[in-house]
């Protein structure tokens, strides 16, 4: 079974501590699926697919993700993925402090890694912008290449969720070259 990627696991687990709520609107959407012999809640972001990449939904359902993979690349050859993670926000837990956690897993996994917080990232829907930080680990041979955004948001009942948006490269090169795509899909957000 595939794993995610080591610094987004990390804010798997920390985004069910949640962040604040933001007003609501249709931008999560929440369905039942079938887990370890119950119903479990899951939900999606209302991501739009950048032209030249496509949702690799079975890749997604076995990681609870929605994964975008580049156009005519299978998972496992892909040199770069964009995926979206969204939990519910039990405790409206701030973005700033999950931040901070997945800073330290980044230097855990790599001590000599470069972590950047870069800008925050705008919304068009006029809700918090993502906060944006880069993971940069040339010696690691997987997944030394990282773009983590995270941001509040809620459904159209007024619950809050945590939206984790992440782009992940094996190379400097695969990285540059999905970037643009990764950036157009927080900006539509």
């Amino acid at each position: 079974m595939r794993s995610l990627f080591p610094i987004c696991r990390l804010v798997l687990a920390l985004a069910t501590l949640s962040l604040l709520a933001a007003p609501a609107t249709a931008e999560i959407e929440k369905f039942m699926r079938q887990c370890e012999g119950k119903l479990c809640a899951s939900y999606r972001a209302s991501i739009t697919v950048p032209e030249g990449w496509v949702e690799d939904k079975e890749a997604g359902r076995e990681l609870g993700v929605q994964m975008l993979l580049p156009k005519g690349v299978d998972f496992e050859k892909a040199p770069a993925k964009i995926y979206a993670l969204v939990r519910y926000n039990k405790d409206k837990q701030p973005v700033s402090a999950i931040a901070k956690d997945t800073y330290r897993d980044w230097r855990e996994r790599a001590k000599k890694a470069k972590v950047t917080k870069l800008p925050e990232v705008a919304r068009q829907s006029g809700k918090p912008a993502f906060e944006l930080n880069r993971f940069e680990a040339s010696e690691l041979k997987e997944q030394g290449f990282e773009m983590t955004a995270l941001a509040a948001d809620g459904d159209k009942d007024g619950n809050a969720f945590v939206v984790v948006l992440c782009l992940s490269a094996n190379t400097r090169e695969a990285f540059k070259a999905a970037e643009a795509a990764y950036m157009s899909i927080l900006q539509a957000y």
